[in-house]
């Protein structure tokens, strides 16, 4: 992307980021290791949209996320975790109860560390029943969820995702509301919900991203790239803790941020950093 590159770790310290939504399979190795090299540690691998999603290609991406792509990112020297489930866009017509049957044997060798990504895209029928089921299975077995919300009619669906949030009686805690933006941020924290911010072209600059922290503080929020989906950027956090650095903020609320608070709500160590 345009702009001037963050500096580079011969220049200024380097924090540890936790990439709470990245999307490996759309990045080469080489573009792992830069990111490695600019401070990524650790990073979440969430379940994403499928075309004409079915039981079966679930069931693959599932195992593709696993198997496939934590690997290449302990390769790079970054540790990796797993979402799984059922995300709003790949709510197949026939044979979710399989998938959500398939789901808890997931959960056992603690590299899946959270339920997602799931939420509501348009909010039809179908959406909703897969959303609320899931938020059930999450309850169950006391499970953190990542919640996803759409580029589109953001607020009015994130509205509607929270009070399903509500109903649920999932403790909010355990709730992380992923591609949020200046707009539904509040809607979020107020309800005592986590909160990640997406430096990503389609979401948020990495300058806007640094007005709502500014704004907000540091309490219960995180960031994501989604690097790999679409026009992404693969050093959009090494530029946006570059920026929060240059604006004064605290060393201590950067700190939380970047890594403290991701580590904390999926229940991981905290990541470090070594050149």
């Amino acid at each position: 992307m345009p702009g001037r590159a963050p500096p580079s770790p011969s220049e200024e310290s380097v924090l540890p980021l936790f990439d709470v939504r990245l999307r490996p399979e759309g990045r080469s190795p080489a573009d792992l290791e830069t990111m490695r090299f600019f401070g990524l540690s650790a990073a979440v691998v969430a379940a994403e949209a499928l075309p004409r999603a079915t039981a079966a290609s679930l069931r693959e991406h599932f195992d593709d996320l696993v198997r496939g792509q934590l690997p290449r990112l302990a390769a790079a020297g970054v540790r990796g975790y797993a979402a799984l489930g059922v995300h709003p866009q790949s709510v197949p017509r026939r044979g979710l109860s399989e998938v959500l049957s398939a789901l808890p044997s997931y959960f056992t060798a603690g590299k899946v560390v959270a339920l997602g990504a799931i939420g509501l895209h348009q909010g039809g029928e179908a959406e909703v029943e897969a959303f609320t089921q899931q938020l059930q299975l999450a309850r169950r077995l006391k499970l953190p969820v990542v919640v996803t919300t759409p580029r589109r009619d953001k607020e009015r669906v994130t509205k509607r995702a929270l009070r399903l949030l509500g109903e649920s009686g999932l403790p909010p805690q355990r709730v992380l509301v992923d591609r949020t933006s200046a707009a539904t941020v509040p809607l979020a924290l107020e309800c005592g919900y986590w909160a990640a911010l997406a430096v990503h072209p389609d979401e948020l600059s990495a300058e806007a991203a640094v007005a709502i922290i500014r704004r907000r503080g540091g309490q219960r929020l995180m960031v994501s790239s989604s690097a790999g989906a679409g026009a992404g950027d693969i050093l959009s956090l090494a530029r946006l803790v570059s920026l929060l650095g240059k604006g004064r903020l605290s060393p201590q609320l950067i700190a939380k941020v970047a890594h403290e608070n991701a580590a904390e709500f999926f229940r991981v160590p905290a990541p470090t950093w070594s050149p």
